[in-house]
């Protein structure tokens, strides 16, 4: 079945949500030396983080909405309190 261009758009716009999150979470574990709990959650978090990005596809329009209302709030609290 063929895609259209907005579900194309919001399937680059889900993966750049994950991916502005990844660059996040890279940042917390190398520039403000986590407690090693801490450190673990994130490690852990960007492995689930590259998983989600992975297994992406065109077809998941649900998946694709959560990842933009989900994550793109996380993205703009973030961007808001630097």
């Amino acid at each position: 079945m063929p895609w259209t261009q907005e579900q194309a758009i919001a399937f680059e716009a889900a993966r750049e949500c994950i991916g502005h999150l990844i660059a996040i979470r890279i940042s917390e574990l190398h520039t403000s030396s986590p407690a090693p709990e801490r450190a673990a959650e994130l490690e852990a978090d960007l492995a689930r983080l590259q998983t989600e990005r992975r297994a992406l596809r065109l077809t998941d329009e649900a998946e694709i909405a959560r990842i933009r209302e989900e994550y793109g709030a996380q993205v703009r609290a973030w961007r808001q309190a630097a």
